[in-house]
């Protein structure tokens, strides 16, 4: 009996699955879900894929099946990592269980050596970003050796054909693991040049902060999520450092600039690690703080400003030293609306700079039946 067309016919079959994978994964991918549900649905994408291939195997004996469900999982392990790999292995092993036969188990154990190839590549080749197509075909000719436990079925040839048998799924499975690594490796690579762009776009080039427009929407979604789930409050600072002009008409702008970064770094340092920092223009930064309440967010502008205060700005012999102005608002007070905050927090800070710098200003909470406008206190005492 020839075996070879079947075998062929089955992995040709497997090629649009495969493109169908490539697919869905980048769509994954770009959607904003967070780690857990998006290796979920990876796991479920790939041991689908493994599942429909199959649907439409080539049958060489009884029970005995061949099919690009190996080469599926291989590509989760080597662009998709453990996660996603345990999950595509798992459907694809107990779907192939339930599928019996003689070569069941024999099957299952093609997945797994699949499963630890793929692993195992995708960890020397950084999830194939830097795979050329001989390093995929070597996947596919890696992969194919899950046949060596053919061997253990005593139905298995033990001729010539066992070798021709081999040949043609070596060779089918190195052109399929060409054909959707390559897929693979182009949606990876427009994945990260697409995040590279919206870093860009999101990123002060100066300070490598978060810049406005990365500010504006994080502080519009933190919001939203705080009217959906009443978790605690959120709250803003806006901090402009005093009189900064007159460090680059001294100096130049060149140790301006030196200057903003290390306030950047001090503002990093100042914050914890969910906390947003961001440039928003000029001199002036924004620190988001979620479920950060007023008298909590007081403690931490009353830090960065004494922390800003006590740095030394170095200019080749001469040394010069900055402080800060830092407006205050919290949605406790002026509720989730951000353009509110924003005003609030806007307002606080224009309050510090009358009252002659280098302190932290919030707003007074509304009396009850007052009149309807904020009032700033001082929360810092004026040098």
């Amino acid at each position: 009996m020839t075996y070879q067309p079947a075998i062929a016919i089955a992995l040709l079959h497997g090629l649009g699955i495969m493109a169908l994978v490539a697919v869905c994964y980048g769509c994954v991918e770009r959607l904003p879900l967070h780690l857990v549900p998006k290796r979920l649905l990876e796991g479920l994408i790939f041991g689908g894929g493994a599942v429909a291939a199959m649907l439409s195997p080539a049958l060489l004996w009884e029970g005995v099946i061949i099919d690009a469900r190996s080469v599926i999982v291989g590509m989760a392990g080597a662009f998709a990592g453990p996660a996603v790999t345990l999950i595509a292995g798992l459907l694809a092993s107990a779907y192939r269980l339930w599928l019996g036969g003689a070569g069941a188990p024999v099957g299952v154990s093609g997945i797994v050596f699949a499963a630890v190839v793929g692993l195992w590549w995708g960890r020397g080749k950084r999830r194939g970003q830097d795979a050329s197509v001989l390093d995929l075909a070597l996947l596919g000719a890696f992969v194919s050796l899950h046949m060596v436990t053919f061997l253990f079925l005593p139905i298995f040839p033990r001729t010539g054909a066992a070798t021709q048998i081999w040949l043609t799924v070596m060779i089918s499975y190195v052109a399929a693991s060409i054909v959707m690594g390559s897929m693979m490796r182009r949606e990876r690579m427009m994945l990260l040049r697409e995040r590279g762009l919206r870093h860009d776009a999101l990123t002060d080039v100066l300070t490598g902060l978060a810049n406005r427009r990365a500010f504006e929407e994080t502080l519009s979604q933190k919001l939203s999520l705080l009217q959906t789930t009443q978790e605690a409050a959120i709250s803003l600072l806006l901090i402009d450092i005093d009189h900064f002009k007159n460090v680059n008409d001294r100096f130049g702008h060149d140790t301006g600039d030196e200057a903003l970064k290390t306030v950047a770094r001090v503002l990093r340092a100042c914050v914890r690690d969910g906390d947003l920092v961001a440039r928003h223009g000029g001199e002036e930064f924004a620190v988001l703080l979620p479920l950060t309440s007023q008298q909590a967010a007081t403690k931490v502008a009353e830090r960065i400003r004494m922390e800003i205060e006590a740095t030394p700005f170095d200019h080749l012999d001469t040394a010069f030293g900055l402080t800060v102005s830092i407006g205050l608002a919290s949605s406790e007070q002026h509720g989730t609306d951000a353009l509110g905050l924003r005003t609030m927090a806007d307002a606080a800070l224009y309050a510090a700079k009358r009252a002659g710098r280098n302190r932290v200003v919030g707003p007074v909470p509304q009396v009850k039946g007052g009149p309807d406008e904020s009032v700033a206190f001082d929360l810092a005492p004026a040098e």
